[in-house]
């Protein structure tokens, strides 16, 4: 009985050690949200990070991942992770534009900014955007902690088609998240767009109460929309990266080492989401095709020529004066 109390006693002394309470319970548990569907590369990703994130706290860390909106649409997410009723949330970099701070984070959308995932997932990463998200999280509270998982790059799909110019998009109601220079770019190109949120996009275009909406792959396919709009247009006009996003106030309670833990899980999560939306890529086309859907490769020069100077609008006002050419001269 002695040998059977001290072996309990180590057991117990053990799981303190790692961070365990009664049973193996993690001591944290935390909610992570996300708009994707399940089964998704970019929800793929979320698990991901809760996977490492416990692996490597030793199981202090539990995190409980909910896709396809079940907390709520991509402003709700925004507004729980701020007051804290949602820990962690898995989005667009774009999104945390809407927040106090975050209007210069719009710039990430200035059409063909960047010329691929590689680049993109660099630069978001860099100092140049440090300074942005510090202003996020002292501005409203939320803390983009990594950036990590590059997404399709963004195209243009549509019921009526195909758009093989900017005209072609003259007067077309087109569905865009709530990201101001992706409303400018579609403007620029005649559209009109209609912000509106991810789970709605399906029953909108089968309604016609849109013509379009501009995304990429892993979002399209993943809810498929190609079931609903035949028609797409590989403007590939902005490689987006997901942003990982904390509670600031939760965010700051972390010791160093800990908030290291939390980059890390978000690399290695990326890292998954990135790898299966490469795969994806490359299959969408030849998935879309199968459905039916005419793909179409639109006049570069053309979109070119109609967003070349989109940016300046901005500049002085919405971002610092230079900002676009200072990123620009980093990725040279």
């Amino acid at each position: 009985m002695a040998q059977c109390a001290r072996w309990l006693c180590l057991v117990a002394g053990l799981s303190i050690g790692l961070g365990l309470g009664p049973a193996g319970a993690a001591e944290v548990t935390l909610r992570l949200g996300g708009p994707w569907t399940t089964g998704s590369n970019l929800h793929k990703g979320m698990e991901k990070f809760a996977e490492h994130l416990a692996a490597a706290s030793r199981g202090r860390y539990e995190v409980k991942v909910f896709p396809d909106s079940q907390l709520g649409d991509i402003q709700q997410l925004l507004t729980g992770v701020q007051l804290g009723t949602i820990d962690l949330a898995y989005l667009a970099i774009g999104n945390a534009a809407q927040l106090r701070g975050g209007g210069p984070l719009n710039v990430a959308y200035v059409p063909h900014l960047f010329k691929s995932k590689a680049q993109a997932t660099e630069v978001l990463n860099g100092p140049i955007f440090a300074e942005m998200y510090e202003a996020v999280a002292k501005g409203a509270g939320v803390r983009i902690f990594a950036v990590y998982g590059a997404r399709s790059p963004r195209a243009v799909q549509t019921v009526k088609g195909p758009v093989r110019k900017p005209e072609d998009l003259k007067g077309m109601r087109i569905r865009i998240p709530p990201i101001d220079m992706l409303r400018a770019a579609m403007e620029a190109a005649g559209a009109k767009p209609v912000p509106m949120g991810l789970s709605d996009v399906y029953m909108a275009l089968s309604r016609g109460t849109v013509d379009g909406q501009e995304n990429g792959f892993d979002a399209a396919i993943q809810f498929k929309w190609h079931e609903v709009a035949k028609f797409w247009s590989a403007t590939d006009h902005v490689f987006e990266v997901g942003a990982w996003y904390m509670n600031e106030r939760k965010w700051q309670a972390l010791k160093p080492e800990e908030r290291e833990l939390f980059r890390q899980a978000a690399r290695t999560g990326g890292q998954i989401a990135t790898k299966l939306g490469e795969a994806l890529d490359r299959e969408g086309i030849e998935t879309l095709r199968k459905s039916g859907v005419t793909y179409v490769v639109p006049d570069s020069v053309a979109f070119d020529a109609a967003w070349a100077d989109l940016h300046r609008a901005y500049e002085g006002k919405t971002w610092p004066a230079g900002l676009v050419e200072k990123i620009r001269a980093s990725m040279k």
